[in-house]
């Protein structure tokens, strides 16, 4: 979800000397007397950038837009981790700063390459919904010039057949903590038309072709390519297929029957413990959702399921599975009989200081299925599911 962005929010809280030398950055004289003006007297600063022909003030806009998704925690933390990959510390840097704003704008003039590959990393963090492929430990992945290309004409090829992606860029980064190589895909989406004013204030349609992302990111420990992207489980392989032969230098998709990415079925036991380490600061784990897939019968329909979920509290932390016990009956069903296909977990987060306690809720579904982002404390979350063997490496 994109933060709310307000023009007068912004210049209110980003400095004066910044402001000044991003408009002349962005050759937008607004003939302001920058020297006298105190800092947040955003009034004069809003009126100028009105007053600005469509064509620059859009351009100024999107620019203040995609500094504004950056300048949060979670933005900077994005900024601070792409600068080290390159050997940099801006840490100190940025704690003389007075706040996000400044941090996201000083990085977005002074530090053009490493703010954008930062925007991604934001991006990446705060999607959900990854789709989930073991392909093979260890791999190299490519970034190569014929290996990116490969990769660009192939998803073109495939979204083609769609009516849509008659061009396509690929931009490749790597994270660390742990490695994963990161591939954004831009397809060209289907043209539309969008009723809009032209720079003399007429009512005009006119045609735009915007793009749609689609993101592979491989874990080469794991041997896990995960991809954020729309459709069916047939095209996601069609996908997965592509980036291995153009990246991976595999010749197919690796056959993973047998080996799903997801097994819940250690839930089942009511005495599971969530084993966790110190340093991850996890304060509990609580399960609070089950979707039991029941075997077959006249009675019971086409695929049976049974979904159960409680809210558990600090005197309770296992009442779902004293809700599990009473909902199944030894003599018609017992739980050796059922098959978990999703749950929901909550993690709780001792806090830091006097900040709040932190709190994670995702849902893992079988086989291949996970609400799970990629940020900090989403990281920890899947290194314990694969200490508790529901993430399969």
């Amino acid at each position: 979800m994109a933060r709310q962005y307000s023009a007068k929010t912004f210049f209110r809280n980003a400095p004066n000397a910044l402001l000044a030398e991003y408009f002349e950055h962005a050759g937008a004289n607004l003939d302001i007397p920058w020297g006298d003006l105190r800092e947040t007297e955003v009034e004069p600063i809003f009126e100028a950038m009105e007053g600005l022909d469509h064509e620059p003030q859009s351009r100024i806009e999107g620019d203040l837009r995609f500094v504004n998704e950056l300048a949060c925690e979670a933005g900077v933390q994005a900024i601070l981790e792409e600068a080290r990959s390159w050997g940099r510390d801006w840490s100190e840097q940025f704690a003389e700063m007075k706040n996000h704003y400044e941090r996201a704008l000083w990085t977005f003039l002074h530090e053009p390459t490493r703010f954008e590959a930062a925007g991604r990393f934001h991006e990446m963090d705060r999607v959900g919904g990854w789709w989930r492929r073991f392909v093979g430990k260890r791999l190299d992945a490519s970034t190569e010039p014929e290996a990116i290309e490969a990769l660009k004409q192939g998803v073109s090829h495939f979204y083609r057949r769609q009516g849509r992606g008659r061009r396509c860029e690929v931009d490749p980064y790597q994270r660390e903590a742990p490695d994963r190589a990161c591939y954004f895909a831009y397809p060209e989406d289907y043209a539309t038309d969008d009723l809009g004013y032209d720079d003399k204030g007429r009512l005009q349609r006119r045609p735009r072709r915007s793009v749609f992302e689609v993101i592979f990111v491989y874990r080469p420990e794991e041997g896990m390519l995960e991809m954020h992207a729309r459709g069916d489980k047939k095209q996601k392989e069609a996908l997965a297929e592509i980036f291995c032969t153009a990246i991976l230098g595999l010749t197919a998709l690796p056959d993973d029957s047998g080996r799903p990415p997801y097994d819940l079925s250690i839930l089942k036991d009511p005495a599971f413990k969530f084993e966790t380490e110190p340093q991850d600061r996890i304060a509990s784990v609580v399960v609070r959702q089950l979707r039991l897939d029941l075997p077959k019968n006249e009675d019971r329909g086409r695929n049976p399921r049974m979904i159960l979920m409680t809210t558990p509290t600090p005197a309770s932390p296992r009442a779902l599975y004293r809700l599990l016990e009473k909902s199944l009956s030894p003599d018609l069903l017992r739980l050796g009989d059922v098959d978990i296909s999703n749950a929901k977990l909550t993690f709780t987060f001792r806090p830091l200081g006097d900040k709040r306690p932190k709190t994670l809720t995702f849902e893992v579904t079988y086989p291949d299925r996970c609400t799970l982002k990629d940020d900090p404390y989403d990281q920890i979350a899947r290194k314990c599911l694969r200490k508790w063997t529901i993430a399969r490496d």
